[in-house]
């Protein structure tokens, strides 16, 4: 054997340990994620084939040269170029696809194509990438080095992306694509300088693509444990990426009038969450374009890019399958929603805009599925907090229950007043553990303390008194508390 592949087959291994990983804890339904997903079986791909390649170019009497041709230009088209592929990965991850006009996209793949494809594709007639030479070796030729040449070009222009636009990613994920950088270009050089029979390149590319990797948000921060669509804080992130690159966004927010979802919760947690189950599923399943994200409390908002899908024609799909009834368990109810279609597209929009837009509630008093203009929807947050700002907004009963529950709140420990803080600033129980650097066991037992201390029952009954506070401009004598 001329090659030593222990170093592929560590590199399989962990790549394999990657795929466990993208798929199970980190969720392949984001564009991004799918990338790094094909990135990762790049990664598979070449590992493998650069074993069984280096198997064939060692014993040559066994394999015949057309064998030994297929083995190694698989490998060295799939190892290249996942580089460009990687490349590729962080535009669609900082949100800059929809400004990659053709031009700029032909520009991208130049040297895919010119440095990479044809060096490969001429290969059989020129011998300019790969050889035998009289005694059936194998041995590069000058255009290997145009290979790995392009390959050096995608992870610079990677890591100029991720300086170049530092503030639309997490600090874990620059530094995470300067150590593939340098995990990709350092062993590649010292294996082709100092040890050419130690395959090095690959396992260390697996290390830093698996380090790349955890980087990534996991399904239960981004996802809302009921619904199974984005959650607020996803849509948060998504929307600044959005605001920041100035991209050509459709969003389009749903939301459940507020009596007929207090009606829900009133049937119990369990209702109100297979209800909202429903909803959201039929609303994922319009089209794989579309990003369904669950603001809580009935609201929910559907993200498109500008000219991916009719935006009439959604809004009429959605305010057709809300018209009718609802079934969960042997409970009817109706969903009346109102729908309001906000084009992002060369405004002055803010995140803090839009999102006092998706939190103001369902405005009027119908019983039936209604379209809004978001002119109305601004209208009706300024007349909102005109009225908030006054007195007598609630009846006097309902003042006497919040006054009640504020008068609760003096009864948590600083450890529960902590949680009760993350979930007033809208954070969801998988990512308090993070946050407050305690185990999600803790976390349930606070839960279960601030609960009987202020006297709910459910999640969403809290949440309920923290959006009648918010409302009531009173918000800020729990948060007093948690200060």
């Amino acid at each position: 054997m001329i090659y030593n592949v222990t170093f592929d087959i560590c590199a399989g291994v962990i790549s394999v340990l990657s795929l466990y990983v993208i798929i199970s804890k980190k969720g392949v339904q984001k564009e991004s994620n799918q990338l790094l997903l094909f990135v990762i079986i790049a990664a598979l791909i070449s590992a493998v084939f650069d074993i069984w390649s280096s198997v064939g170019n060692s014993y040559i009497d066994q394999y015949t040269y057309f064998s030994r041709d297929i083995l190694n230009y698989i490998f060295l088209f799939v190892h290249t170029s996942t580089a460009c592929l990687f490349a590729w990965y962080m535009i669609v991850l900082l949100g800059l696809k929809h400004r990659i006009k053709k031009p700029l996209f032909i520009l991208f793949l130049l040297p895919e194509v010119l440095f990479i494809f044809l060096p490969l594709a001429l290969n059989p007639v020129l011998g300019w990438v790969f050889y035998y030479d009289a005694n059936g070796i194998y041995s590069h030729g000058v255009m290997i080095y145009a290979l790995y040449g392009a390959g050096y070009l995608y992870m610079l222009f990677t890591v100029y992306l991720a300086i170049r636009f530092r503030n639309l990613l997490l600090k874990s994920q620059r530094y995470a694509a300067i150590m593939l950088l340098i995990f990709s270009i350092i062993p590649i050089f010292v294996q082709q300088v100092f040890m050419p029979h130690q395959l090095l390149e690959l396992f260390f590319q697996s290390i830093g693509i698996f380090g790349f990797l955890t980087t990534v948000e996991n399904l239960d921060v981004t996802h809302n444990p009921v619904t199974k669509v984005y959650n607020r804080a996803a849509f948060l992130r998504s929307i600044d990426l959005t605001v920041q690159n100035q991209s050509s966004l459709y969003v389009t927010i749903v939301k459940l009038s507020r009596s007929h979802y207090f009606d829900i919760a009133a049937l119990g947690a369990g209702y109100v969450n297979g209800f909202m189950a429903g909803a959201a599923e039929w609303l994922n399943s319009l089209s794989k374009k579309i990003d369904v994200y669950d603001c809580e409390r009935g609201h929910f908002v559907l993200t498109v890019f500008r000219d991916s899908y009719d935006m009439q024609l959604l809004t009429e799909k959605i305010a057709r399958n809300f018209s009718g009834e609802w079934q969960y368990k042997s409970q009817m109810v109706r969903l009346p929603i109102q729908i309001c279609a906000v084009d992002l597209t060369g405004t002055d929009w803010t995140v803090e805009d839009l999102m006092r837009l998706v939190d103001l509630s369902y405005i009027g008093h119908n019983k039936q599925t209604v379209t809004v203009k978001t002119e109305e929807l601004k209208a009706a947050e300024q007349e909102r907090t005109a009225e908030e700002s006054g007195e007598g907004q609630f009846a006097s009963e309902v003042l006497s229950m919040l006054d009640s529950f504020v008068e609760r709140t003096a009864a948590l420990t600083p450890a529960e007043r902590n949680i009760l803080k993350y979930y007033i600033n809208g954070r969801e129980i998988a990512e308090i553990p993070g946050l407050a650097f305690i185990s999600i066991h803790t976390v349930r037992k606070h839960n279960k303390n601030i609960y009987r201390k202020l006297a709910v029952s459910t999640k969403e009954e809290l949440l309920l008194y923290i959006d009648l506070l918010r409302r009531s401009n009173r918000l800020v004598e729990i948060e007093n508390l948690t200060d």
